[in-house]
């Protein structure tokens, strides 16, 4: 394959893996809730629905292993990524196959879990294919791609899904999810990797090796604040809606259009805004916006049945440029430190393990809260952990702008 098509190739295949890896985990934290709440299901059993994230929350206990165990006839990532995504795709195909009824949703729900333990998996490989092919410009694109393309992939399952039910019907709805697996595992499998001994000599990555290095505590600090920022009433909302009465379509649109807001703006305007202000003074400003989110959302959830749209809108969009401004931020830094060490796979799962631990545990805390104080209280403890975050947040910062200073005055010193 020619040096241009092959970088092409690889360029394809990082945007497709990224994108089919957000759509196991949006079915199952953002449309199966709306379906099962239709199908009669009560607020304290989708409250343990999020939890199907946990691979994602766990997988740094087995990032190492994907960083140091591979084939040689596959190659150091294809080892993992073929069948993973293979696991991904008969994974939807056979929820695809069944009806959503109350006698099969736990076996959507496994079908759901597993799915997402696949991803998990294939998302430490992803992240070290990308690490290790890119650097300079290419790696920042790259790392817009593993945010944006996540995050498009996300909102796909979840929202579009939801979109595609009310216009076509659930099992060609899923249908369409599986063909997005099926085509990332084709680009996967005709992709040459570089034999092992042209790679990079490495030590054998460890998680230990990862909380040694210093500055690794104060990411995942941030990298937790920010996910809890995120997800504090993103999800609920859509329960509210649904309980609201507005139908799947219209509450589709809403997150798809939040997607598109989360991706281009909050994305690619963060992208733009770190590359001129710095990594930590976009973080803030994130989390100040979703901030401002929650309290939109707290206000609806007092006003009854009768939501005014504009409102639902603004708190939609506001809450999703947050989202993508902070998870920007935060994965730049990240990919900057991952970069300066030997592990990629391992460093970066673990600032996103991070993460995901504070999305899951926030979505199931706030859902349980509203199952017993209403829709007000979850959106209450939302925007509490939000003003929290955001405290810390300027803490952080601060102590950045003391210790620049502190360098800046031994240099001149």
């Amino acid at each position: 394959m020619k040096p241009v098509l092959r970088r092409t190739h690889l360029w394809l295949l990082i945007a497709l893996l990224y994108f089919s890896q957000g759509i196991p985990l949006g079915l199952a934290m953002e449309a199966l809730p709306a379906l099962l709440r239709r199908e009669g299901a009560s607020l304290a059993s989708l409250a343990f629905l999020p939890l199907v994230g946990l691979p994602w929350v766990l997988k740094f206990l087995w990032a190492s292993r994907v960083d140091n165990c591979w084939s040689a006839k596959l190659g150091r990532r294809r080892t993992w990524i073929l069948p993973m995504q293979a696991t991904v795709l008969l994974c939807l195909a056979t929820a695809a196959a069944l009806d959503m009824a109350s006698g099969t949703a736990p076996w959507i729900v496994a079908l759901a879990a597993i799915g997402s333990l696949a991803s998990a998996t294939q998302d430490i490989a992803t992240d070290g294919l990308t690490a290790e092919h890119f650097e300079g410009a290419a790696l920042a694109r790259a790392n817009a791609l593993q945010v944006g393309g996540t995050m498009v992939g996300f909102f796909f399952g979840g929202s579009g899904c939801l979109v595609m039910i009310g216009l076509f019907g659930q099992h060609a709805a899923l249908t369409v999810l599986a063909a997005v697996a099926g085509a990332s595992l084709l680009l996967a499998a005709v992709w040459r990797e570089d034999a092992p001994d042209a790679l990079q000599a490495r030590e054998p990555a460890s998680l230990a090796g990862f909380v040694r290095r210093p500055g690794a505590l104060l990411l995942l600090c941030i990298a937790l604040l920010s996910a809890m920022t995120a997800a504090a009433g993103y999800g609920l909302s859509k329960l509210l809606l649904v309980d609201a009465g507005w139908p799947l379509d219209a509450v589709g649109r809403v997150g798809m259009a939040g997607g598109m807001v989360t991706v281009v703006l909050g994305c690619g305007g963060g992208a733009w805004l770190v590359g001129r202000l710095g990594s930590h003074t976009i973080f803030v400003a994130g989390v100040a916006i979703s901030a401002l989110a929650s309290a939109l959302w707290l206000g609806l959830s007092t006003l009854g049945p009768a939501l005014p749209a504009v409102w639902v809108w603004l708190a939609t969009a506001l809450g999703c440029f947050g989202a993508g401004a902070t998870s920007v931020a935060v994965m730049t830094m990240a990919m900057a430190f991952a970069r300066r060490g030997a592990q990629a796979g391992t460093d970066i799962t673990a600032v996103q393990s991070t993460r995901d631990l504070g999305e899951v545990a926030t979505s199931s805390t706030v859902t349980g809260i509203a199952a017993h104080l209403g829709y007000a209280g979850g959106f209450a403890t939302g925007l509490a952990s939000a003003i929290a975050a955001l405290a810390v947040a300027l803490i952080l910062q601060r102590r950045e702008q003391r210790s620049a200073k502190h360098a800046r005055w031994v240099r001149e010193s």
